[in-house]
């Protein structure tokens, strides 16, 4: 009889441990909504800043826009930067932040290039001479919200450099 008991006990113990763990599951399920959208990354300046040995230091500034109805904590980030398939940049933050529902906030980050990639990139854009440039961002967003303990945010475009482009107002010179 005590055998049953001791048994029984520990069952219900059993039990209600996992009737704890299901809830706590659920409850962090919860805060991540099935339409829950990933934050939006917009780089919105550069600033150069003195190099050190072989590589040179850049300040960049992002906004992070919250595109969802409810708090989202921001812990840090890292990230890489490419342009035209060649990555030119790395950085991390441990800015901490809450972007709040339906918001944005901006934070700087120093980042170091490596003077041999962007001496290729260099070379390259000279030697052909390209009228836009692709580059692409790869972020990764630490959070402690829910179940996630970071999040990959990916943007990419490009941007206008017109190289080979000439002035409206600019004047062939004939042989």
């Amino acid at each position: 009889m005590q055998l049953y008991s001791q048994t029984s006990s520990t069952w219900s113990k059993l039990n209600v441990l996992t009737l704890f763990l299901i809830t706590l599951l659920l409850s962090s399920c919860a805060t991540l909504a099935p339409d829950f959208e990933k934050p939006d990354l917009q780089l919105t300046n550069l600033q150069l800043l003195p190099s050190q040995g072989l590589e040179q230091r850049f300040r960049l500034k992002f906004r992070v826009v919250n595109p969802n109805n409810t708090a989202f904590p921001v812990d840090g980030m890292n990230f890489k930067l490419n342009l035209r398939g060649l990555q030119v940049a790395t950085g991390v933050s441990d800015k901490k932040f809450v972007l709040q529902p339906l918001s944005e906030d901006t934070f700087e980050v120093d980042v170091s290039a490596s003077i041999f990639n962007s001496g290729r990139l260099l070379l390259d854009i000279v030697n052909s001479q390209p009228e836009e440039l692709a580059y692409e961002v790869n972020a990764k967003i630490f959070t402690s919200k829910g179940l996630w303990g970071s999040i990959p945010v990916t943007r990419s475009g490009v941007i206008p450099f017109g190289l080979n482009k000439r002035s409206p107002n600019a004047k062939s010179n004939p042989l």
